[in-house]
């Protein structure tokens, strides 16, 4: 199912939910995955323009991975040894 954008018609949410209402089951689920996307797309959007003043080079980031990871290794080692007792 493609969504086309060149048409448009002004419609209120309940309108929108109405509509919805009527499509089959998988034209539902396609409608509700092409929503998660746009919303993604806008938050993802939002996310970008908070960030394009910020000045971080590529080490600064892999150092950052690096310690989140051992974090969470040594969470999950505690945890294990645990579950093993």
């Amino acid at each position: 199912m493609s969504f086309d954008r060149g048409f448009r018609i002004d419609l209120t949410p309940d309108q929108v939910v109405e509509l919805a209402k009527q499509l089959p089951g998988k034209q539902k689920l396609e409608l509700a995955k092409a929503l998660e996307r746009e919303g993604m797309i806008v938050r993802l959007e939002q996310i970008m323009e908070s960030l394009k003043d910020v000045d971080i080079d590529e080490e600064t980031i892999r150092k950052e991975v690096e310690i989140v990871r051992a974090k969470r290794y040594a969470a999950w080692k505690k945890k294990a040894a645990k579950g093993h007792r």
